[in-house]
Formats: C-alpha cells, sequence, structure tokens
C-alpha cells in the first residue's frame, strides 16, 4: 500500500521515533493498496467490513478485529470491499533497535531467518498476544501521555511472547502459487513505482522480470488479479489522487504528472475505476476532510 510516504519518500515517525499510525476509509486516496514491499514492518488491523490481502504468496481475508503481521521486504497488496475501514502501523524496526547491542541480538525476529505467525484473531486462544497488539493500535490512534513508550512496550511484549510461544511457521511449498512468487515481480513493480510517468510497455515489464511477454502476462496476472497494463494504469489512477488531494494540483496536473498523455483519457479512466470524475472526487474529499476537521 503506497500511503502518503510512499509518494513523498519521507522517514517514517522521525529518526528516534521511527514508527508510523496510519487510519485509511473509503474516501482515502490510497484506500486501495497496490502490491508493494518495504523495509519496514507493517501490522494491519481492520476495524470495519473486508479486506482481501495478499503477503508472501498466502491470501487473507480479514474481518473486522483481524489482524495481521507483514514482515520487512515482504511483498504484499490487496483490496478492501466498500465501507471497509483499516489502520495500519508501520515500524522501522532496525533503526529503533540497531543502536542497543542486546536488541541487535534479535535481529532474526526482524529477517527472513524466522518468520513469524501473520494472523491474529479475537477468538484466539492466546489473548495475551492479541490484547499486545490491539493495546499498539489503541496507543498510537489516541496518542494519550506517554504514548511513545506505550507503543515501543506493546511492540516489545508482541516480539518476546512470539519468542516465549514460539510464534514461527514454516515454509510450506504449497502455499506458493506455482512455481513463481510475487517476490519475482519486485522489479516489475519497481519499474511501475519508479517509472510510472514515463511510456511502459509490456515488455519493459516482461523484461524486468525476465520472462516472455505472453508467459509474463499469464503468470502477472494470476498473482496480482490485474494484467500488467491494467496493473500499470491503476497505479497511475491511485497516484493521480495523491495529486489531487494531497497536493491539491489541478485535474490536468494530475493527469499529465501521472502519466497520462491527455486529460480527457484520463478523466475517461478515473470515472471507469472509481465511479466518478476526478474534479468530484477532488470536491468530495475536501469536503468529508474539513467535516471531520470542523
Amino acid at each position: 500500500m503506497y500511503h502518503w510516504y510512499d509518494f513523498e519518500n519521507i522517514r517514517r515517525g522521525t529518526y528516534h521515533f521511527p514508527i508510523e499510525f496510519y487510519y485509511v476509509t473509503e474516501s482515502h486516496p490510497r484506500y486501495v493498496m497496490p502490491y508493494h514491499w518495504h523495509l519496514e514492518i507493517e501490522i494491519i488491523r481492520v476495524t470495519r467490513g473486508t479486506f482481501t490481502i495478499t503477503a508472501e504468496d498466502t491470501s487473507y481475508r480479514l474481518e473486522a478485529n483481524d489482524i495481521l503481521f507483514i514482515p520487512s521486504n515482504a511483498v504484499h497488496g490487496g483490496v478492501p470491499a466498500a465501507d471497509c475501514i483499516y489502520e495500519c502501523i508501520v515500524a522501522d524496526l532496525h533503526g529503533l533497535l540497531q543502536r542497543n547491542a542486546f536488541f541487535a541480538s534479535c535481529a532474526e525476529l526482524f529477517s527472513d531467518s524466522k518468520k513469524i505467525m501473520p494472523l491474529y484473531r479475537q477468538a484466539q486462544k492466546d489473548t495475551e498476544v492479541y490484547t499486545a497488539l490491539t493495546r499498539l493500535f489503541t496507543t498510537m490512534r489516541d496518542r494519550n501521555d506517554g504514548w511513545q513508550l506505550l507503543t515501543i512496550g506493546c511492540l516489545f511484549v508482541f516480539f518476546g511472547l512470539t519468542l516465549e510461544s514460539g510464534r514461527f511457521e514454516q515454509t510450506s511449498s504449497d502455499t506458493l502459487h506455482g512455481s513463481y512468487t510475487l517476490a519475482q515481480f519486485q522489479k516489475v513493480f519497481n519499474l511501475i513505482r519508479t517509472r510510472y510517468a514515463e511510456p511502459i510497455t509490456l515488455e519493459d515489464m516482461a523484461c524486468e522480470a525476465n520472462m516472455s511477454p505472453n508467459y509474463f502476462c499469464q503468470r502477472f496476472k494470476e498473482a496480482t488479479h490485474y494484467s500488467p497494463i491494467e496493473y500499470l494504469i491503476r497505479y497511475r489512477i491511485e497516484y493521480s489522487k495523491y495529486l489531487l488531494c494531497v497536493k491539491n494540483l489541478s485535474v490536468s496536473e494530475a493527469a499529465f504528472l501521472s502519466g497520462f498523455n491527455t486529460c480527457a483519457y484520463y478523466i475517461k479512466v478515473f470515472k471507469k475505476f472509481t465511479g466518478e470524475t476526478p474534479n468530484k472526487y477532488k470536491k468530495a474529499f475536501f469536503a468529508q476532510t474539513s467535516g471531520r476537521e470542523g
């Protein structure tokens, strides 16, 4: 999911507190989660509705109060159902802990050598872990006195209980989609993320994946549920929402800066994917934002 920070390329939180919280509703310009990865861990909690997300080649259907842990460098993405509300916590654990020798000795928790069990549900027997995670979200959302210390404390409790109870999963070949994984498309996702405003062809993307165009098309759609070109267009539309609502650019500026050749084509595609014109979408966003502030 590309939040504001992915487009701004800024640090999560601060240097001494590299942890950030995001509250995402349907009106959020970054509501849909394109496939991506980052160095930080991410923890997602659904508060309303359902959210289907794929992480490391396994699909999860998250319902209200479900929590998903995503390790660093894991390719993930998904689509929330209508009216879904979810929260995300993104944390640079390496940056937070690397300056302490003891915590550095626990680095395997944040690497590929051990995979923490990803899914946590309210009805599970291991209530200590679930309680620590829910408290983490409440703490970061409310930000009462002492919230930074409590945030770090909740994270430490989560990882400590993980070690104590051995909540690690075994990598199994039956979780993979055939003979490929989403990780094989990292270069393609990176190409789109860095060159979305430039002309990108199917051949360009297939070359990044080291596959023939036809084979790449087939495998990419099986992995992401979108054709490569549709995925590229959706990414451009999502980025244009950021330009419209965060940068407050005009429709024509958003169109050209997000990679569309003509404003008319941009408006047509935007309406196809969102059900409304860019201008109407922008007005609705600012109306809802000013309403919350009021």
